[in-house]
């Protein structure tokens, strides 16, 4: 059987291969001809064709011998590779790490820690992929990732999320607009701007709606639009529910007849639906307080509606460098943390300015994701142990709050 066939037939296979004869294999292997000669036959058995020519005075490998040679050889190197690694693993000095994270993660803060991390760790290797928050955690939960450094996300089974830091959210415009003249801007003025944004799969969006809800209790008959869009807000924990439903996760569990990922889409679609019967209601119920000189119909003093749930994108991307040229170009403005804006303005050097957001202050947290149930190798938390330690120490926006 092919199973049979073991490391040590591949070793003596590509030593015969590389000294032509059966004798100075022996010899650099330290075995007898003999018992060298059997591994070959045993060998060439079980594969049921010969590896090799034979002659009274030279071996030459045979047609199916000179093919799989380079197979062998790459066999033999991957298990060396593998030894090392495990070795390097074990000992705390080497290995591959594997890190998913968010783009201005990648920019702004794991270039510096990994420039010391190489220097003191030259046997480690790092696999970095640029992710949005949702494929971050994703990656973690498919093995994909050792770990991944990136926004908070709806909750997905066996993961954890631990803080590291948070940047305040602002708006990014050109320098050339009324509000890059400002020092703070209020959500509720971004309502009648043309807006570009990310995608609901960045995360961005669900971390604005999460930090609280300006819902109010609506005025007039017909009311409960505010209790309406602060359910919604609320429902998910601080979580947009049009990236509940656009998640592939949680469609494929869906799919697979998971009732709890059932019932998941089945309320975020709900929600999304809620979302937008509430900022049309808002937008009605602004157009008829204007007639009445800013009161409300009734003679109150009006309803507050959530600006974030009538932010509605005339151009959406998953690219934060996109998202830029779109606000150089002056297709609109766009909301950001402040981390990302940075890392935004060098795709437009000079063509941008950023404004922090106010009433109410909102900020991303940016934080560590593991999974539970798996502990990550004594390089991987050494790297980790580097990015808290130094990352605080950066040259970042003063804004970002550690911990």
């Amino acid at each position: 059987m092919l199973s049979s066939i073991s490391l040590r037939h591949m070793r003596v296979f590509v030593a015969v291969a590389d000294h032509g004869t059966f004798t100075a294999a022996a010899e650099v292997l330290g075995l007898t001809p003999s018992g060298l000669t059997a591994t070959i036959r045993q060998f060439e058995d079980v594969a049921g064709t010969p590896l090799f020519d034979r002659t009274t005075r030279q071996v030459t490998l045979s047609a199916t011998g000179a093919r799989f040679l380079p197979t062998a050889r790459r066999l033999i190197s991957e298990f060396e590779e593998a030894l090392g690694d495990l070795d390097a693993l074990s000992k705390g000095i080497g290995g591959t790490i594997r890190i998913a994270a968010a783009p201005s993660v990648l920019t702004r803060i794991l270039p510096g820690v990994i420039s010391r991390f190489v220097g003191e760790h030259p046997d480690a290797r790092l696999r970095l992929d640029e992710l949005n928050a949702g494929e971050v955690h994703e990656a973690v939960v498919r093995n994909e990732a050792d770990f991944g450094i990136a926004g908070e996300w709806h909750a997905l089974p066996d993961i954890a999320f631990s803080p590291l830091f948070s940047d305040r959210f602002g708006v990014l415009c050109r320098p050339t607009h009324a509000f890059a003249r400002r020092s703070a801007i209020a959500w509720s003025e971004l309502v009648d701007q043309a807006f570009v944004g990310l995608g609901p799969e960045s995360g961005t969006r669900a971390m604005m709606a999460a930090q609280g809800s300006f819902a109010g209790e609506a005025g007039g008959a017909g009311g409960g639009g505010g209790a309406t869009a602060t359910a919604t807000a609320t429902a998910y924990a601080g979580v947009d529910p049009a990236e509940v439903a656009a998640s592939p996760a949680v469609k494929r569990a869906a799919a697979l007849g998971l009732p709890e990922a059932q019932m998941a889409l089945r309320r975020a679609n709900a929600s999304e639906r809620a979302i937008e019967r509430v900022a049309k209601a808002a937008l009605a119920k602004r157009a008829e307080d204007a007639k009445n000189g800013g009161r409300a119909a009734d003679g109150s003093g009006g309803t507050m509606i959530d600006p974030v749930a009538q932010l509605r994108p005339i151009v959406e991307t998953s690219n934060t460098l996109t998202l830029a040229a779109m606000v150089a170009e002056g297709v609109g403005i766009t909301v950001l943390p402040e981390l990302a804006a940075r890392v935004a303005d060098l795709a437009a050097p000079g063509k941008l300015a950023f404004v922090p957001l106010c009433e109410p202050v909102r900020k991303r947290p940016i934080g560590i994701i593991t999974r539970q149930s798996r502990s990550l190798s004594p390089i991987a938390r050494i790297f980790l142990a580097m990015v808290m330690e130094q990352a605080p120490k950066m040259d970042l926006p003063a804004t970002i709050e550690w911990g």
